[in-house]
């Protein structure tokens, strides 16, 4: 009997949320496999203290649990020593303790995404080859994140029970192996290069700097992650890497094949828009970009004050960008064309929640199965329209905001400012079925799948209270080094 989904892909697919891969059931694929017989789709497992490389979540919750909603500046040395000793546990546990040893989840996961992965990792990184690829441990005082997560993270996820017989299977050679041995594969899931642009604007450009800096070059498509210095690869080096892959993943010999198109960065709160002395529309352009985009937790006053006192992207390095993400798509779709696969157009929908770009006007028509859930589980984040209050924006609590509907904002991107929450998740496996269905999939939503969603996702049923004190928490954690070294990871 042959397999009903199998999943490539980085990150998005496995199921990261607030900087950490943790609870893996939460990933579209796996809400997928729940609507297609509820056959048993295995994943990797990655619940011990709270994921890799950091959960961003509970290092929040952690503060609020010991220093209440704010940290006062008196309490600033004894936070910090007990973020260190979480964080010394975490780093522990995946470097040396039961997270580095083998498990049990396989031998073979139908989800074999891997958080970090770009294009042209997916027929090159195998569980060997990243076992040889690990540096070192090391101990930071801090930022104590543990290293070389994107290794650590493709072992566990590619070859589960370190076993020989599968130590050289990529991406591709598990998907290839499972499609032999089980029987084939019906419905076959590639999305991958979001990673190819997404430095782009989790690390910006520093003082002085310019974006052709960190365009790749085509020594690029032969290195190992950790040797690549580009961010940005330039679309001709996209074309290569998928060139190189598609005939692959066509020898997979799926029944169908969903390929989802790489969305355009600038949009999830990890970079913000500023365009210093403007508010609401005046602050954008007529084509949709602010002046200058940098972290988010940068106020916009404070980056008033002096730009160049930060890094940033300006507006027209992310117009660049967002053209080389549109060659992107363009190649995507022509390759889809070409081998009849279906095109899963993530970047469109994406660009309908986009709120700051669209100035609150969302043209993204949510799922009624979801507002029903939102009803009756958090009336408050239905609008008096009947509409979700969720969008793009990074979380944040406004408890004394006049308008109700205004105490409550983001709620679809997780608090590593780039990464979905388990309602987005939903969101994203519901565009792949609709697709899905068109071309004859049958999809079987159980009774109660939108419910299950809503009360996984505790950014939206019981937000840390601290994300009332963004600014201040946010700086408090950069500051520290942990929420930047927690970034290199998926620059």
């Amino acid at each position: 009997m042959s397999v009903p989904l199998v999943a490539i892909g980085d990150s998005m697919t496995q199921g990261v949320t607030s900087g950490s891969i943790y609870r893996t059931e939460i990933s579209y694929p796996a809400r997928i496999a729940q609507c297609l017989n509820n056959f048993e789709f295995k994943y990797p497992d990655f619940m011990g203290k709270g994921g890799v490389p950091l959960n961003f979540e509970r290092v929040l919750r952690l503060l609020v649990d010991n220093y209440g909603p704010n940290v006062d500046l008196s309490e600033v040395p004894r936070a910090v020593l007990r973020m260190r000793r979480f964080l010394s546990s975490v780093e522990d546990y995946w470097e040396k303790g039961e997270g580095a040893q083998s498990s049990q989840t396989g031998p073979l996961h139908h989800n074999l995404a891997v958080s970090g992965f770009q294009l042209g990792d997916c027929d090159t990184l195998t569980e060997r080859v990243c076992r040889q690829l690990l540096s070192p441990a090391k101990s930071n005082f801090l930022a104590k994140v543990p290293e070389s997560p994107l290794y650590r993270i493709a072992r566990r996820t590619l070859n589960p029970s370190f076993d020989p017989q599968y130590e050289s299977l990529s991406q591709i050679g598990v998907a290839t192996e499972i499609a032999r041995s089980q029987g084939g594969i019906e419905n076959l899931i590639f999305w991958l290069g979001s990673n190819n642009c997404l430095g782009t604007v989790v690390r910006l450009l520093p003082q002085g700097h310019k974006l052709e800096e960190i365009e790749s070059k085509i020594e690029d498509v032969g290195k190992w992650p950790h040797q690549r210095q580009s961010y940005l690869w330039k679309p001709e080096h996209f074309q290569i890497l998928l060139d190189r892959v598609a005939p692959k993943i066509q020898a997979i010999g799926a029944e169908n094949v969903f390929i989802g198109t790489v969305p355009h960065v600038t949009i999830p709160p990890i970079s913000r828009g500023i365009t210093p002395g403007e508010r609401g529309s005046r602050a954008l352009s007529s084509d949709g970009y602010y002046e200058y985009y940098t972290h988010f937790w940068i106020g916009d006053e404070d980056f008033s004050k002096n730009p160049h006192s930060f890094p940033y992207l300006t507006a027209d390095n992310a117009r660049k960008i967002d053209r080389a993400i549109d060659a992107y798509n363009e190649a995507i779709k022509q390759a889809a064309q070409q081998y009849n696969w279906h095109v899963v157009d993530i970047c469109e929908q994406l660009d309908r929640l986009a709120f700051r770009r669209q100035v609150g006007q969302v043209t993204y028509e949510f799922p009624p199965g979801l507002i029903e859930a939102l009803n009756e589980l958090a009336p408050k984040r239905i609008s008096t329209a009947g509409k979700p209050l969720l969008d793009t924006r990074y979380i944040r609590l406004v408890p004394d905001a006049f308008n109700p509907e205004q105490r409550v904002t983001g709620g679809l991107i997780g608090l590593d400012g780039f990464h979905p929450t388990p309602v987005c998740y939903g969101l994203i496996a519901w565009e792949f079925m609709q697709v899905m269905e068109r071309v004859g999939v049958e999809i079987n939503i159980p009774k109660n799948w939108w419910r299950s969603i809503v009360l996984s996702d505790s950014l939206l049923m019981e937000p840390p209270a601290n994300l009332e004190y963004l600014t201040d928490t946010l700086s408090l954690v950069y500051r520290k080094a942990i929420l930047r070294k927690l970034l290199e990871h998926f620059a």
